[in-house]
């Protein structure tokens, strides 16, 4: 038996209020070529009998279960280590698929053998599943046939980096950076994607992104917490996020395979980098944080309610006061 068109890595920990309705609607997929690999970070509720029992009904479904809480970006590069198959897509186990989102987003890849990922626009929902909105999350300059244009896109544009959800060609996930152990983590590794090609986008809503309480975005505020979440090897460590994102992009410009006038671009926007998206105000925010944590939720409260609301679920929730 071949591998399958698509790998898709769901990684999860106490997900059993939703990975029921994540696990049918990719079970119910037009494109049926494909297999589920989920990674339980140990969990403690019903998450692995739940799993185990979708495992048990369909060998395209394979369950595997961590001793131990490795945290959220180590498990989820479990899932892709794990996958088999020509394309790749992580699912949260929060989400929900339309069923021909694989179709759509295969089909434009393989029409396109230039482009690294597609995604789809986005239809937010609530914890009940009642939708909240659709998104179009295409990020301007990301579909551009010049490296440094999209690199320039993805660094110095706000976006919501729900590109990360998206399908994946396996060779362009393979020797990446992946998920790394920090808040903006999955921005590096966009950017490291527009170095190697270009990002697609149907617009259709064939994704449906569940906000509540118990998301990432909304439930980590403090660093340390933060840290932790993305990996349990950093609890009660400081941590510097953004200037680590900084030099993670700096080596992703480095590692470009892109002519020299390319690489010169994309060196010249991080140096913009600075100067936009308050990017300089986060840098101090990073080191007063580890002193006093609550100045993070402090800052980002007073940006999305005075400056511009968080891309993707805050423009949304905003244009429907409206």
């Amino acid at each position: 038996m071949g591998d399958p068109v698509v790998g898709l890595g769901m990684p999860v920990y106490n997900g059993e209020r939703f990975v029921a309705d994540a696990i049918r609607s990719i079970l119910g997929q037009t494109l049926a070529d494909f297999e589920l690999v989920i990674c339980d970070n140990a969990s403690t509720d019903g998450t692995e009998q739940i799993c185990r029992g979708f495992a048990a009904s369909d060998p395209r479904v394979r369950y595997f279960r961590n001793p131990t809480n490795l945290g959220a970006h180590p498990n989820y590069n479990l899932t892709f280590q794990r996958s088999r198959g020509r394309y790749f897509k992580w699912v949260p186990h929060d989400d929900e698929l339309h069923p021909d989102y694989l179709r759509q987003c295969v089909a434009a890849l393989e029409a396109d053998p230039s482009a690294a990922l597609c995604q789809s626009d986005l239809e937010y929902m609530d914890e009940s599943g009642q939708t909240i909105g659709t998104f179009d999350g295409q990020i301007a300059g990301s579909d551009s046939p010049d490296a440094a244009t999209r690199f320039a896109a993805l660094t110095l544009r706000p976006h919501d980096s729900y590109d990360v959800m998206g399908v994946f060609r396996r060779t362009a996930l393979e020797g990446s950076l992946l998920l790394e152990s920090f808040h903006g983590a999955d921005r590096t590794l966009l950017a490291q994607m527009a170095t190697r090609g270009r990002t697609l986008h149907v617009h259709l809503p064939l994704l449906r992104v569940r906000d509540h309480a118990g998301r990432y975005t909304r439930a980590m505020t403090r660093p340390r917490d933060r840290a932790t979440w993305h990996d349990s090897r950093l609890s009660g460590k400081r941590s510097y996020p953004t200037w680590r994102l900084y030099g993670t992009l700096w080596q992703t410009v480095r590692q470009m395979h892109a002519p020299a006038g390319q690489r010169l671009r994309a060196s010249l926007g991080l140096l913009k980098w600075w100067f936009v998206n308050w990017n300089a105000v986060r840098m101090g925010l990073d080191l007063v944080a580890n002193f006093a944590p609550g100045m993070i939720a402090t800052a980002e409260r007073i940006k999305q309610r005075y400056v511009a609301p968080q891309p993707g679920i805050g423009e949304v929730r905003r244009s429907g006061d409206h």
